[in-house]
């Protein structure tokens, strides 16, 4: 059975006390390795003699009857590391050849060469911990700083705030009393406006019934085929848009009912007539502004351009075409007939153009000099009341920003708070990082191209006893066939406030590292060596 010389160090002075234990056995576990009794295995799977521990034949399930030699796959080797941190290794690692432990208690057996490093390894490592001590230390020296810093920020800006709050109450008042002023401007100002209005409209009245007139009478001449100064029902039917039904078949009987169940009208009766007929009679109009032919009469003039060297007044009745005077020579030849239709003037109204209706349709003249300094009036106590409004607007938006800012949490004594509004990058080959602390993280092509957004500002997230050493952003832009993305930084210990690196251990799922002093603790005394030993 291998038993091994151990021994205790206490501040540096090194005592020789023989401990016989099994190899591989640390010392917290002695206890259950007596050498003069049957040895249970720690699992309590099983209970067998003392001298089958370490005999190189697996008994226990947990291996835990050789804990010095290879012989169980799950078992483990204690290398005490004496200068340097104690370790568990597989106990498939026990003399094969190659030193795990540094105290090179592992390869006892395999004739290997070994070197004992402990004390090298544990002297640089005391070097690296003595420089993340003064880091760590300088780090909470900078935090106190922000600390304070904080603090003395938070006062003045609920100082601010309540400043703030007076001034918006003065805006308050300021925009009100602005507010009757102007309603009461704007009062005489629409009286004024709305009688030039009036007025206007009024006068557009009378010009569209002076245009609706001329437009009743040229009907009246056009509908009036053999200009006997009467519409007849039979007139009326060689207009078929005027069709009550609208169904091809434009009758006599439902011309007739159109003249009130007449046999004809007069230019007073006609009056009534068109009221009904007018808006078809338009409405189904196709202009006609090119009549070549010199027998054609002549057509209005709001439908084509006068024909020069023509004095003429529109539609004389001796221009009116003959074969409407006898509505017997319409059963005439198809070719003949033909040949005179394209010489008769057109059988309905044109219309006019948008744009002729446009130039007839007067624009509103400008406002008497009365009206337009009661609108200068009102204008300019508009003017007042905006400005004070978006005075107002500002202040409350100063006031949002300064209460949501105070009420984020920065840590339990606001040494969080010097991230607010500050940005921090981080360039790689690919991409630049940004880092905005409660607020967003984003990532945008190094090269050229749009922003992607990893995630807005959700909550620290970090462990109960340390739940300010992880930030959570979630919520970012949606990844093609996959979750939004989101981000998890990680604060470390650190002099300056630096991004440090970003990976994706996950799809869509980033992590960065971040350093900033605002997390740095008190370090402890290095007075005594950390990987001072009770056992050698």
């Amino acid at each position: 059975m291998a038993y091994s010389y151990l021994f205790f160090m206490f501040l540096g002075a090194v005592t020789a006390v023989e401990v016989l234990r099994p190899r591989g056995v640390p010392l917290s576990k002695r206890q259950f390795y007596e050498e003069n009794r049957p040895f249970t295995c720690l699992d309590g799977s099983g209970t067998i003699p003392f001298d089958r521990v370490n005999d190189d034949y697996c008994d226990c399930k947990d291996g835990s009857d050789e804990p010095g030699t290879a012989a169980c796959p799950n078992g483990s080797f204690h290398c005490t590391n004496a200068g340097f941190r104690p370790a568990f290794i597989p106990s498939s690692r026990i003399n094969d050849g190659i030193c795990d432990c540094c105290d090179t208690t592992d390869e006892y057996n395999s004739g290997a060469t070994c070197q004992n490093t402990c004390r090298e390894l544990g002297r640089k490592e005391r070097e690296s911990l003595q420089m993340l001590a003064e880091v760590a230390k300088e780090g909470f020296l900078l935090k106190q700083q922000l600390i304070h810093e904080a603090k003395r920020g938070l006062e003045e800006k609920q100082s601010k705030v309540t400043e703030l709050q007076l001034s918006k109450k003065a805006s308050e008042e300021k925009v009100e009393a602005l507010r009757l002023v102007k309603e009461a401007a704007e009062q005489p100002e629409k009286e004024a406006k709305d009688r030039h209005l009036k007025a206007w409209e009024e006068q557009q009245a009378v010009i569209r019934a002076e245009k609706d007139k001329t437009k009743m009478a040229e009907a009246f001449l056009r509908l009036d085929l053999d200009a006997d100064g009467l519409v007849s029902a039979v007139e009326l039917q060689s207009h078929t848009e005027l069709d009550p039904d609208a169904d091809g078949m434009f009758t006599e009987e439902e011309a007739q009912g159109l003249l009130g169940e007449v046999e004809t009208v007069d230019t007073g009766a006609f009056e009534t007539i068109w009221n009904n007929i007018k808006e078809k009679y338009v409405s189904e109009v196709t202009p006609q502004t090119d009549i070549p032919t010199p027998e054609d009469p002549q057509t209005p003039e709001d439908t084509r351009e006068p024909a020069p060297d023509s004095d003429s007044e529109q539609y004389p009745d001796d221009d009116i075409p003959e074969e409407y005077e006898d509505e017997d020579q319409e059963d005439q030849d198809d070719e003949e007939a033909d040949d005179e239709d394209d010489k008769i003037p057109p059988t309905v109204r044109p219309t006019k153009t948008t744009e002729e209706d446009e130039q007839d349709e007067q624009a509103m003249p400008p406002y008497e000099q009365g009206t337009q300094s009661l609108i200068d009036v009102a204008q300019k106590a508009r003017d007042e009341f905006d400005e004070a409004e978006r005075a107002l607007h500002a202040v409350d938006d100063q006031i949002k920003g300064l209460e949501k800012e105070i009420s984020l949490d920065f840590g339990p004594s606001f040494e969080f708070a010097y991230l607010y509004g500050q940005c921090y990058d981080l360039t790689t080959s690919e991409y630049i990082y940004r880092l905005c602390p409660f607020n967003r993280v984003s990532q945008k092509p190094k090269f050229g191209g749009s922003e992607t957004n990893l995630g807005s500002w959700g909550s620290w997230s970090g462990s109960e006893e340390d739940v300010y050493s992880l930030m959570k952003y979630d919520h970012g832009t949606g990844c093609w066939q996959g979750p939004n993305r989101s981000t998890t930084v990680k604060l470390t210990c650190g002099k300056e406030t630096v991004v440090m690196s970003v990976s994706e251990p996950s799809r869509c799922e980033y992590l960065m590292e971040f350093t900033t002093p605002a997390v740095c603790q008190e370090p402890p005394s290095l007075d005594s060596n950390p990987h001072d030993h009770t056992e050698l």
